[in-house]
Formats: structure tokens, sequence, C-alpha cells
């Protein structure tokens, strides 16, 4: 793929100039030369939620009444949130990009400091056309509950108990939705401080991080069982054996899935898809836990530094590498159109553990965009006398989200310490990431590399690439590249199960203008300048492990065979062909995922 350019269009943010005009020739050079926010068209698909919140003054309420009537009780609004995702399951906490609200739920939010999420559904499909996000806007309308044809459900009486201040009022959730979280505002970072300014300007895009303080869940979408899957056996911590209560049903769920300009796609079927596990004859090697090799009498030797980066890891040979296996649909005789669950309500600073017997975060916000980043490690980039020495690293985060749209785009991706104790020992010491007693980074690969190369590529995962994302997330050792073990033969990973995507290997390319690798089979990538990193705030003491590593977007490159046109009343612009990208998603649990290949458009009045 020597020409890659001939194949995808690119798109760059288009900038003002000093003297606040843009930049004409980034402008002529790009397939969207105007405010169109191109990366939530191309970052697809992306979790929906109805976010409620009470106005902020009342010219909010009365701007956002369909007959301008004034009313001296203002009513809670609801907008709908093209994009939102995880930050952190412990403490639960979402994050969203402050210009992917309308001004009156941003302004409510910010005064009231409280807001209401509620999953957007299928069951909500008719509602969706009238609070979608127009073409080249980066949200949607505000409305009362009553313009915006939606029932409220109070919020629960726990939340009474919990100790807020200032009085706050919640706002009420979307009856029609089985999962509500009722949140708080705990930080509204910036993201556009130049020269050193650290004020943020009233309409400057910010990253807003919400804490779930409680948890509705109805029984319509739970299925009772004591076990996620039923019949297995854990296989190296894997599957997952937990003893639960029900499980979160995601095809009884039926959420929604914004694909950007009034478009969604729905999730039709569920893959198991395990992450890749070390075959018998190299588990020794492979696992990091002592514990774990203490507990079986194969290991006699203690695992080292040196055997775990045995060279040999980058061998598909000795792993088993899954793919994606469709499981079965509500739509078979065996399964009801309604769960048996009962409904549940979960406070974390209240209850010690969920009632469902797991963390339901990464359960109920989906479907997720699997951000799948991929880096050189900074020694190599340093050292390399040529391109063969560079060490190039990618691994997938679902945890990843736009924060930022319009002319300057963002995005975050949110990553926890290494739990290994092979954490990098030598590097800069004075990263605030290094354990100043032992010295041990325990900075991801992706976080590491992002943060000291300045730099990261974004590549979207099609299915015929889901078993090479899969790959991606073997723990290889320090200097290992996960692109060595995805191009080893895939015909010595004897015991995958069935095939069911055609299988493609992929090869790592320089991108065009970053120090940075990119997926040459990928459908779409992004470049990516290293912006900040923000640590996920804590309610109790050290239960806070997630940090959001923050870059803004300098490119998009979209396949051209990925791309439909379409036309407006004045312009000619772009958009996914989601039938031809095939994008997988993350679902919940460890193994559950998607892949959205239909979508249902907004209706025109």
């Amino acid at each position: 793929m020597e020409n890659w350019n001939d194949n995808y269009i690119s798109w760059k943010p288009v900038t003002e100039t000093t003297n606040g005009d843009t930049d004409d020739k980034a402008a002529d050079d790009n397939p969207h030369h105007d405010d169109t926010p191109f990366l939530a068209t191309s970052l697809v698909p992306r979790p929906t939620a109805w976010i409620a919140v009470y106005p902020a003054t009342n010219n909010d309420f009365i701007n956002s009444k369909s007959d301008g009537n004034d009313d001296e009780n203002m009513q809670p609004l609801v907008a709908l949130v093209e994009g939102y995702c995880g930050a952190s399951d412990r403490p639960p906490t979402l994050m969203l990009g402050s210009d992917s609200l309308p001004s009156a739920i941003l302004n409510g939010l910010r005064q009231n400091r409280v807001c209401t999420l509620s999953v957007a559904t299928e069951r909500e499909k008719n509602v969706v056309k009238y609070m979608v996000a127009s073409t080249g806007e980066k949200s949607g309308p505000a409305k009362t509950f009553h313009d915006a044809k939606l029932k409220p459900c109070p919020p629960p009486i726990v939340l009474s108990s919990l100790s807020c201040p200032n009085d706050w009022r919640r706002p009420p959730a979307v009856e029609s939705s089985p999962v509500h979280m009722h949140c708080r505002l705990i930080l509204d970072e910036p993201l556009h401080t130049d020269d050193g300014d650290s004020t943020q300007q009233t309409d400057a895009p910010s990253m807003l991080l919400l804490q779930i303080d409680t948890y509705v869940i109805k029984g319509e979408i739970l299925r009772a069982q004591s076990c996620l899957y039923p019949g297995q056996t854990t296989t190296h911590g894997n599957p997952d054996v937990r003893t639960i209560t029900a499980k979160i049903d995601c095809l009884l769920l039926r959420p929604l899935a914004s694909l950007g300009n009034g478009k969604f796609g729905s999730v039709k079927c569920i893959y198991h898809m395990r992450r890749p596990l070390p075959l018998p004859n190299g588990r020794k090697l492979a696992l990091r836990n002592k514990n774990i090799a203490q507990e079986s009498s194969d290991f006699e030797n203690d695992l080292n530094e040196s055997t775990c980066n045995n060279t040999s890891w980058e061998n598909s040979s000795l792993w088993e590498i899954d793919q994606l296996i469709p499981v079965d649909s509500i739509d078979s005789e065996s399964f009801s159109k309604r769960g048996d669950g009962e409904s549940i309500s979960y406070t974390y600073r209240l209850d010690l553990c969920c009632p469902l017997g797991y963390n339901p975060m990464k359960q109920v916000v989906c479907p997720r965009f699997i951000g799948w980043i991929s880096t050189y490690e900074p020694n190599s980039l340093r050292n390399a006398n040529s391109p063969a020495d560079l060490i190039h690293h990618i691994s997938p985060y679902s945890f990843f989200i736009d924060v930022a749209r319009g002319s300057r785009p963002m995005v975050a991706f949110a990553a926890c310490p290494r739990s290994d104790e092979f954490a990098d020992s030598d590097d800069d010491e004075s990263n605030p990431m290094i354990d100043q007693c032992n010295g041990v980074d325990d900075r991801k690969d992706a976080w590491r590399d992002a943060e000291d190369t300045g730099v990261f590529c974004v590549n979207l995962v099609s299915a015929e690439l889901a078993w090479a994302m899969s790959a991606s997330a073997a723990p290889l050792g320090k200097g290992l590249s996960e692109f060595r073990l995805m191009e080893s033969d895939p015909s010595c990973t004897k015991n995958s199960r069935t095939q069911y995507h055609e299988r493609i290997i992929p090869t790592s390319m320089p991108a065009p203008t970053i120090d940075a690798p990119f997926v040459s089979q990928s459908p779409m990538f992004m470049e990516c300048r290293y912006v900040k990193t923000v640590k996920v705030p804590e309610i109790f003491e050290n239960d806070s492990m997630y940090s959001l590593i923050i870059g803004e977007v300098l490119n998009i490159h979209i396949r051209r065979d990925c791309l439909e046109t379409e036309s407006s009343d004045d312009d000619v612009g772009f958009s996914i062909d989601i039938e031809k990208m095939k994008p997988v998603a993350r679902l919940g649990y460890g193994q559950e995922y998607t892949v959205i290949l239909e979508k249902m458009e907004r209706k025109k009045y």
C-alpha cells in the first residue's frame, strides 16, 4: 500500500489565523471546508443518551419552549447527547465534551452541578428525529419534556440521603429508558489554554466529567442467572465466571448508536471474543502474575523481566487468538422479548457492592467506539538508526470519545496503570506517574508513548480487523511489538474458534505528518497531537485508577470506498457508509462486541 493517499480522503481542521480569518489554503484542501464537525460523523458508532437538567435562567427555559410562554415554575430541560463514554468504572464516571450539549443544557449543568442521563434506546426512536443535531451542528436542541414528547420519571428517594452542596435539585429521567444514571458534575476541564492562559472562556470547549451517584436499571433488560456465561469454566481468568444475580442483556436494552448527521445504528447481534490467551507450551513466559504462577506445579522458575520479554512472544503460535463468534439472539424461540430480573438501584457512595454482582458501567454505556491507539516506543524513536529499529505499539481502548468538536477537535481515552510487575523501570523519573519509591513507570504503552513522544494515531477497527484488535491486547513485555504478533502467520493459531468474518493481517505504516504508525488496512485513522493528561477524581481514598489522555486531531483519513456523498441545498459533503466500514464496537463484560451494520435515518419534515 505504498500510495496509501490515493485510497484515502483526508480532512484537517480549519483553524483561525492571527487576524481571526480562516486559513483559506487549508480550507481549499479539505472535503469539508466549513465548520462541519466532521469528527462527529467519522468517529462512529458512539453511545447516545438523554441528558436532563434544570435551566440556569428563566431565559434558557423560555428559549427552549416551542410556544415561547413563560412558566413561573421552570421545568427541566432534556436534550440528546450524541457521544459520551465511560471515563472510569470505579468511581463510576462519564466523560463528554461541552460542545456536544446545547447551551441551555450546558448552562444549567454548570450552575446546578447535577444532571440525569438516560440511555437512548429504540423505544424513543420516534422522538429522536426531533432532537438530533442538524447536519453541520455540534448538538441538537434543548426542550422541555412535554415539547420533546418524553415522559419524566422522578429521581429515586435515595439521592436525598447524599450530602450535596447548594441544595441541588435533581432532574428527572426519561421514563421509557431502562437505564437511568443520576450524576453530579465533578470536573469542567478547559481544553484550549493557549499561551499559558489557564482561564476558560464561556463558549470555549471543555471536557466534562460526571460522577454517577445512582444507577437505576429496570428488570426488563435483566436476565436472572447466577453467572455471566452458564456452563463455561474459567480458563486463565477467562471467561468471566463471577457470581451474579442477573445479566444486563444488550439485545433487550436496544441502545441507539449515533452515526452522525441524524443517522443511528442499532445492536442486532452480540459476538463473543476472548482476550488472547497463552497456549500451554508458553504460559510460563506469558503470565505476569507471580501468584497465579505459584498456584501451578508446572512453573519451576520465577517469572522475570527477561523471560516475559522473550521475543518469541511476538509469534502468534504461542497464543490462542479468538475471533468474533455470534451468540444467541432474543429473536430465537428460546428467548423472550422481556427480561425476567428485578429492577435494581445502585448508589456507589452508599452501597458496598452492586446488587447485580458487578459494576454496570461497561454494560450500559454502549455500543462504544474502540480507539485502537498506535504509537512508537519513545526510546526506540530517540535511538533508532533506521526505521527497522522502531518498536511499534498498538492497543485497544473502548473508554474513548471526542471531547471537542469544530475547528479544534479533540479525543480522549481512559487508561489505568499497568497491573503487572514488569512495568518499565528505566524511563524518566521526573514523570509524575513514576513511583518515586521504586522508580517504576506504571503507564501503559499508549499512555506513556503519547505523553513522551507527543503524538499518537487512532485507528478504526472493522470486522475483518477484530481478531487483530484482540491480539493487540496480549500482555507482551517491554520492547515487544503487537504489530509483530499480528503480522505472524495466523495459520499458527490452531486453537482459534470457528471463523465468522474474513480475517486480514494488519501492517504498520508511518503516519503522513507525525511520528506514529497507523494500520494501513484500517478504514479510518486519525493523527493526533498529545495535549494533556487528566486524572479522574476519586471519591474514596485510592479508588480512582484511570487517567484521561487527551489529544488534538490534526488529520482524519478515511478510505474512499467507505464514504458516501451527501447533498444539501447549498453543499455537497461526505459521510461514513456504515455498511462498508463495518465498525466493531464494545458492549459489556470482558467478551461482548457488536458490528454496526444497519442505520436508521432521520425522517425529513
